[in-house]
């Protein structure tokens, strides 16, 4: 039975076309590692890896690409600009349905917590937020789109509080990139964290964020280390982006994902397009499943395609593990990590059954689905 693979919210599969091949290649044929090795090939490796930069820059509108650190995934560049902007025991603002990779760090830091209230559908009250400022407000942070709920939050508006009261926002873009447009620069946003393993299509273990320039000049990085220059200097390095980010990096994973951004980029619209197709795919058939209920946004709201559902009668996990067992059908059931977000929803701690299809998502794949989930709700 064909596997049908329905987590691309935990990480996407198939990866776009040529990914594997680009990073063995890496591996087999250049394995160097920047600003070290005198070699011909360490030009053209800095040439594609400062391609990807370009393209990420464009991406997220801010034209900066030296303003880019690379990570191992969100988590990590999340814990690199909340530790290097917010102090400890300060207080932040964040949504109702963030994702432990923020709630984590912020808890670890000791930060004073303010959540900006949520609807049942999973979106933010943004004018909300104006009542959480105080004068010791070190950050406001937000999930661009939920990865239980699918909403997508209405950052322009979080952005124009953040900015009449000189607030940094960091935005967490790990369920939006790049179906969800974000314009860093028309935003102010302080910071824009992303990962290269969902909808960009990459490796798992690539990630990054875009630091605006005033900030990422100053901000004290999360690792610091050999970067190959300024070698005099024991010193964090005064250059970007060398200064943002110390150590080797996973070069093998940047370059295929270098790839799949090239090709994400290549054909953007036609993916936004696929996915509005599957999104009112799979909502419809859902919605037309008696006992089924969607915890999340109408169609007609602005969502991606992340589907959080419960079924009457009958517990998540159990649906989740007979979908595998008869119809070889991928999902994730839980809380997904983020409580907060299932609090929001009332799912709480219950958790749902989540499908999250992607760009490669077949119709046929949906109907089977579909059709699975509603012969064993009727049992």
């Amino acid at each position: 039975m064909d596997r049908i693979y329905l987590d691309n919210a935990a990480t996407s599969f198939p990866k776009a076309p040529g990914t594997g091949e680009a990073v063995r290649s890496f591996i087999d044929d250049d394995g160097i590692s920047l600003y070290r090795t005198a070699s011909a090939l360490a030009e053209s490796v800095w040439n594609r890896i400062y391609t990807l930069r370009t393209l990420l820059s464009d991406h997220y509108s801010y034209p900066h690409p030296e303003c880019i650190v690379f990570t191992m995934n969100v988590t990590e560049s999340l814990n690199m600009v909340i530790k290097g902007l917010v102090p400890e025991k300060g207080h932040v603002i964040v949504t109702s349905s963030e994702h432990n990779a923020v709630m984590r760090p912020l808890s670890e830091i000791g930060a004073h917590i303010s959540r900006i209230p949520s609807d049942m559908a999973g979106f933010s009250l943004m004018e909300k937020a104006r009542e959480l400022i105080t004068p010791e407000t070190a950050a406001m942070i937000i999930n661009a789109a939920g990865n239980v709920s699918g909403a997508v939050q209405d950052l322009e508006k979080a952005a124009e509080i953040a900015s009449e009261h000189h607030i940094p926002l960091i935005i967490d873009a790990a369920q939006a990139s790049p179906e969800v447009m974000i314009d860093m620069s028309a935003l102010n946003a302080a910071a824009v964290c992303f990962t290269g393993h969902k909808g960009f299509l990459g490796p798992q273990g690539t990630g990054g964020a875009v630091i605006r320039r005033d900030i990422a000049e100053k901000i004290t990085p999360l690792v610091a280390g050999g970067t190959g220059t300024e070698s005099d200097n024991e010193g964090i390095p005064s250059s970007l982006p060398e200064r943002l980010r110390g150590g080797t990096e996973n070069l093998p994973g940047l370059i295929g994902l270098c790839h799949s951004v090239s090709y994400v980029s290549g054909c953007l619209e036609s993916i936004r397009s696929r996915m509005i197709r599957i999104k009112e795919k799979f909502y419809e058939g859902l919605s037309a499943i008696d006992g089924i209920t969607i915890h999340g946004p109408s169609l007609d709201e602005p969502r991606t395609a992340v589907f959080s559902i419960t079924a009457e009668g009958t517990d998540p996990a159990a649906l989740a593990s007979r979908l595998l067992e008869r119809g070889n059908i991928e999902t994730r059931v839980g809380l997904h990590c983020a409580p907060s977000a299932h609090r929001t929803l009332g799912t709480f701690p219950g958790g749902t059954l989540r499908i999250s299809p992607g760009p490669f998502t077949t119709d046929g794949e949906i109907e089977r689905t579909l059709t699975l989930i509603r012969e064993i709700i009727n049992e």
